[in-house]
């Protein structure tokens, strides 16, 4: 009895498989490197000398010339848009759908227009705020939408802990 040969020659080898694997990998590889871009970022890291440092007194004409939004759980209170702190109260029990960020955003272009030059705002909020909230404050500062058109207000938010009795609370 003669034994049979597993692979003939000329027997076709069928590598539809193995193609439609690397069609379906190639795409999932070409995104992936997308996403794992490293991006450098240069620090200064140079020593700060005491004789560098800014003089109380100039610290404190920095502090009034700011534009610094408390976030309570009662509301906002924005300091830096008129003469005296503002007030904005929450529509209800202060959920974060509840805050007026409508009224927030009008205090910006307000300030914009105090500061033209000033590109930080001050964000302290209370710990117990929640994230939702913050990231809506956020959304009123740096953006203002009127209709299709996007109005550019504070560039660089600074958030800051609003627990303690700091510049951000008074």
């Amino acid at each position: 009895m003669r034994r049979r040969e597993r692979n003939p020659v000329g027997a076709n080898i069928d590598l539809t498989p193995v193609l439609s694997t690397i069609v379906h990998i190639i795409p999932i590889v070409l995104i992936a490197v997308r996403f794992v871009t490293v991006v450098q970022q240069p620090i200064d890291a140079r020593p700060l000398h005491a004789s560098e440092a800014p003089s109380r007194e100039v610290l404190e004409v920095q502090e009034h010339e700011r534009v610094v939004i408390r976030i309570l759980d009662s509301g906002f209170r924005v300091r830096g848009v008129g003469a005296a702190e503002t007030q904005l109260p929450c529509r209800a029990p202060c959920a974060p759908a509840d805050y007026d960020y409508l009224a927030l955003s009008d205090a910006m272009v307000s300030a914009r227009t105090q500061h033209p030059a000033e590109t930080q705002v001050v964000v302290a909020p209370d710990p117990a705020v929640p994230y939702e909230t913050l990231m809506g404050v956020f959304d009123a500062v740096t953006l203002r939408r009127d209709g299709k058109v996007l109005r550019p207000l504070f560039a660089q938010p600074v958030l800051v802990n609003g627990a303690d009795d700091g510049p951000a609370s008074r």
